[in-house]
């Protein structure tokens, strides 16, 4: 099946690509809507399965079973345990060390995914409530 490209497409994907907050797919959605009403709600979650199965975005299972959505590739996450925020790690250095690493000299790795778990600053380790 073909997919044509359309307004309604490049909005939604435009949506992600700005939101730096690993949104949800109702976070999505809401914006969309607050953009566009017309939008349906399944037209948002169609497009969006879609383009991580084209891999224009990526998928992020959380430890909360949240599903969060990156626009942005070659990088790592840290999860908070407690308040479920996502933070993005960039570090060439690691990426690299990854990508030279004797096991993968057969394998054609076409995505990393590292999450690194545990407290942010501001859930001071653990010590402020679990969502």
């Amino acid at each position: 099946m073909k997919y044509r490209n359309t307004k309604q497409k490049e909005l939604i994907l435009d949506i992600i690509k700005n939101n730096h907050n690993h949104p949800t797919i109702y976070e999505i959605y809401d914006e969309v809507k607050k953009a566009d009403a017309t939008i349906g709600q399944a037209t948002v979650y169609r497009n969006v399965k879609q383009f991580v199965k084209e891999g224009k975005i990526h998928l992020i299972k959380t430890k909360q079973g949240v599903d969060r959505y990156d626009f942005y590739q070659d990088h790592f996450h840290l999860e908070c345990l407690a308040c479920g925020k996502l933070f993005d790690i960039y570090d060439s250095n690691l990426l690299k060390q990854l990508k030279n690493k004797d096991y993968l000299k057969d394998f054609q790795a076409t995505n990393y995914n590292l999450t690194i778990e545990g407290y942010c600053p501001e859930c001071n380790g653990g010590k402020c409530e679990e969502v």
